[in-house]
């Protein structure tokens, strides 16, 4: 594709030179133009308006933002944000939004458009538009899938980092590896199984590779979603193979036996080559996680690796109940979220794969999507959609609701017509659910307690087509 200058809305986007999405840009600004890391990029290539103005909106308050937003916009002016979630476009965040710019002095009633797609579709629509040159589409996006968000974005120079003040203040923001590029939240992937006969415990990961789980493992194929590519893949680095060979080692490993010759020559990595191919080998694949878990609740002895918050959609029949589901490193009698110890896993306790937010370079108004970014990101009423969800984390971790007793409460005794049992949370109850007494992030992220795997996108661009070509095969040769 030839190179091409991109018209901005304010301003020219001088001496950028771009290439087709996924592809590096010949002259592009650094990924994160707009974070302090942009000083090392080059001083011949100008900041852009857009660049200028969210370097501004970085020092402002939200309430400085939110004039700066009420003048760009206008009576009449609307952003539009495009996003892998929709919960981002609930009428709370929206309202809060509105309700700031009316007191900076907005009288515009419809400030916010809000669209979401797939991961697989929002990266060739937003690549489009700005290698297309338009000035009025999409101004923000929230993204996630580290490989494409690194290929697509960060490596191309599309990537502009807005992190508000609010966040960067705040005690309770885990900083480390969230700035750049600006991670809204942790999504979260985990272990579960089906104790309902009481026979059934995985205390190392190194369990679910044991041949009696053969067809008995629940999860989404890797081919055709990128959050468990993207986390396999994690898995050859250097601290998750370390990490494995200790599990491997340890007393609680169950399948000591596995041969590991195939794999020898990989180095450390063998262990995570290893732990790949037989959980490959093991899986039944489900189009979503949904399915997964559904299959998981009908299906008594049975493991998953399943999205947590999906555990929250299991409706109480009397053949399926969230009280046969345990969460393998919270335990089977997890009574509060808050005073859990250590992970009742050895291994890694789940994947937080991640949502990014991110500026368009051609965005039409870039202080008024720094000021909605804000209000999700910083706010409670911002992130209220996503709040009530387990395994659902901010990174500013201030504005979560505390789901530490989140399965407490009282389960109707008597079914209602459609079969199913009405389930009233309420922290002063029994203990009903276990599985839904939900930690904080930072105990999921602590090594000596739920150690999640963290996707890291410069670790995943680098590696993903040599382990993708692995888990190809391994995919081909399942029977």
């Amino acid at each position: 594709m030839k190179k091409r200058i991109l018209m901005l809305s304010l301003v020219a986007f001088a001496a950028l030179g771009l290439t087709g999405c996924g592809t590096p840009a010949v002259s592009s600004v650094a990924a994160s133009s707009a974070t302090a890391s942009s000083a090392a990029a080059s001083s011949a290539v100008p900041e852009t308006a857009v660049q200028k103005a969210v370097k501004e909106a970085m020092t402002l308050s939200r309430d400085e933002l939110m004039k700066k937003a009420a003048a760009e916009l206008g009576e009449k002016g609307k952003l539009k944000v495009l996003a892998v979630t929709s919960r981002g476009g609930k009428d709370a965040p929206k309202n809060k939004f509105k309700a700031l710019l009316a007191a900076a002095g907005s009288t515009n009633t419809d400030p916010v458009g809000y669209d979401s797609t797939v991961d697989g579709k929002i990266y060739t629509t937003l690549c489009g538009e700005i290698e297309a040159g338009v000035t009025d589409g999409y101004s923000g996006a929230i993204l996630q899938d580290g490989y494409q968000l690194q290929k697509k974005f960060i490596d191309t120079g599309y990537q502009t980092n807005y992190i508000p003040k609010e966040w960067k203040d705040d005690a309770s923001t885990i900083k480390e590896g969230n700035d750049d590029p600006f991670t809204l939240q942790y999504n979260f992937k985990t272990w579960m199984v089906n104790n309902k006969n009481k026979d059934t415990t995985i205390d190392n990961v190194w369990d679910i590779t044991a041949d009696k789980y053969k067809g008995k493992l629940f999860t989404m194929d890797p081919a055709n979603e990128n959050v468990n590519m993207d986390w396999l893949i994690m898995l050859t680095s250097d601290k998750w193979a370390a990490d494995l060979k200790t599990s491997f080692e340890a007393a609680s490993n169950d399948n000591k036996g596995l041969d590991l010759t195939p794999y020898e020559k990989y180095g450390t990595a063998k262990y995570s080559y290893a732990f790949i191919a037989k959980y490959l080998e093991n899986a039944v694949f489900y189009g979503d996680d949904g399915k997964a878990v559904d299959a998981l609740a009908s299906t008594p002895g049975s493991i998953g690796w399943i999205v947590y918050s999906k555990i929250q959609n299991i409706k109480e029949t009397a053949e399926k109940s969230k009280k046969n589901i345990v969460i393998s490193a919270l335990g089977e009698a997890n009574s509060d979220g808050k005073t859990i110890a250590n992970s009742a896993m050895t291994g890694f306790g789940g994947f937080m794969y991640k949502h990014y937010m991110s500026i368009m370079p051609n965005a039409q108004y870039p202080y008024a999507t720094c000021a909605f970014f804000n209000v999700l990101s910083t706010t409670p009423e911002g992130y209220t959609a996503w709040a009530a969800d387990v395994g659902d984390y901010p990174t500013m971790q201030s504005i979560n609701k505390d789901r530490t007793v989140n399965g407490h409460g009282t389960l109707a005794t008597t079914a209602g017509e459609d079969g199913t049992f009405a389930w009233t949370q309420d922290a002063t109850k029994e203990n009903v659910f276990p599985c839904l007494n939900d930690p904080s992030a930072t105990w999921w992220n602590d090594a000596s307690k739920g150690d999640a795997v963290v996707e890291t996108p410069s670790y995943i661009g680098t590696k993903y087509n040599a382990v993708k070509h692995f888990i190809d095969v391994c995919i081909a040769a399942k029977a």
